[in-house]
């Protein structure tokens, strides 16, 4: 039986009934779904359980997590730990909490591991392109963009670890962790489903995924991949589960201004959009990496990433700029990827 609830309050139940088979018995399964915007996207979410007040219950717990993580780690909430970290920059050091620090912490570390692509001190550009609000995109003048580009270097954050002190060395410098904080939710959300002994669930936060054990037939969860130029459309799809994936696409906040595509995904260096991928999907074995790690791949290209043993090591699907498919034979092999379209 499939429960969708909506907001947590209002329940509605479609007429879908399947059954957990077994040696001993047949117990039905029940299948809750909800959905929620959090973190700037919908996050839907998946359980699937014998027990449905159980499924309801890990799905409430869950996404008052995911709440939480929207509220602490958002750049223009008023009293959250980045907010604070931001409002002293070239002031003074801010004590935040032990999960800040660790987050702000491992983020740094991301930066040095993917060649400084990946840095939570963008936070002025991409405020100046206006990707962190609701307002028009526009392309900023090089002038001022030039001279907010000094102000993007993560190593100018300085880390205390002994009283957990996030201190920015100058002013006007901004946090922003837009680009992690939705695979931490989705890694925490996953965590408290699982902890409360749940197999076999799906959480997608705008193309940030975890799935676990098998959907509601008993198979591996179908991912699909959309479309780079053609949204409504998927292009691919795959099977998954017991993994994260992550997708980074040029397709989600743009702008199309003769005939070039202004898009989030920013090289930090430059201030500028990445063009040499569409599309960057990768399997790993959190989602908080994985949205990382398919960042700095969409940034490289294609041409770039087959080089490097990390071509060898995780199992990726890329559109480059051309719409050009890649993806690795541990996809193909073990998930059984269909494409819909060749380009």
């Amino acid at each position: 039986m499939v429960i969708k609830i909506i907001l947590f309050f209002i329940v509605f139940v479609l007429p879908y009934t399947f059954y957990s088979q077994s040696d001993s018995d047949v117990k039905p399964l029940y299948e809750v779904n909800v959905s929620k915007n959090l973190l700037g996207t919908v996050i839907e979410a998946k359980v699937i359980h014998e027990d449905i007040n159980k499924a309801k219950s890990s799905l409430y717990l869950a996404f008052k997590e995911i709440e939480r993580i929207d509220s602490a780690y958002n750049l223009y909430h008023t009293g959250s730990p980045v907010y604070l970290i931001n409002c002293n920059a070239g002031i003074k050091s801010r004590k935040i909490p032990y999960e800040t620090f660790q987050l702000i912490k491992r983020a740094t570390e991301y930066s040095k591991k993917y060649e400084q692509l990946f840095d939570i001190t963008i936070g002025p550009i991409s405020d100046l392109w206006g990707f962190n609000s609701e307002n028009e995109i526009q392309i900023p003048s090089k002038y001022i963009l030039d001279s907010l580009l000094k102000l993007v270097d993560y190593r100018n954050i300085i880390l205390n670890d002994k009283d957990t002190s996030v201190f920015l060395k100058n002013k006007r410098m901004m946090l922003d962790l837009g680009g992690i904080a939705k695979g931490f939710a989705v890694d925490r959300a996953s965590a408290i489903i699982k902890g409360l002994g749940i197999n076999n669930f799906l959480i997608n936060a705008g193309g940030d995924i975890c799935v676990h054990g098998k959907n509601r037939k008993n198979e591996p969860w179908a991912i699909g991949i959309k479309h780079p130029r053609k949204t409504d459309s998927l292009l691919a799809s795959f099977n998954a589960t017991n993994t994260c994936i992550a997708t980074s696409g040029d397709y989600e906040r743009y702008i199309d201004i003769d005939g070039i595509r202004y898009h989030h995904i920013l090289y930090p260096k430059t201030g500028m959009p990445g063009w040499k991928s569409r599309s960057v999907t990768v399997l790993f074995n959190t989602t908080e990496e994985a949205t990382v790690l398919a960042k700095y791949i969409f940034l490289i290209g294609y041409k770039k990433f087959e080089r490097l043993s990390l071509s060898k090591e995780i199992k990726y699907f890329i559109v480059d700029n051309e719409g050009k498919i890649s993806y690795s034979n541990s996809l193909l092999k073990e998930n059984s990827i269909k494409i819909f379209e060749k380009k």
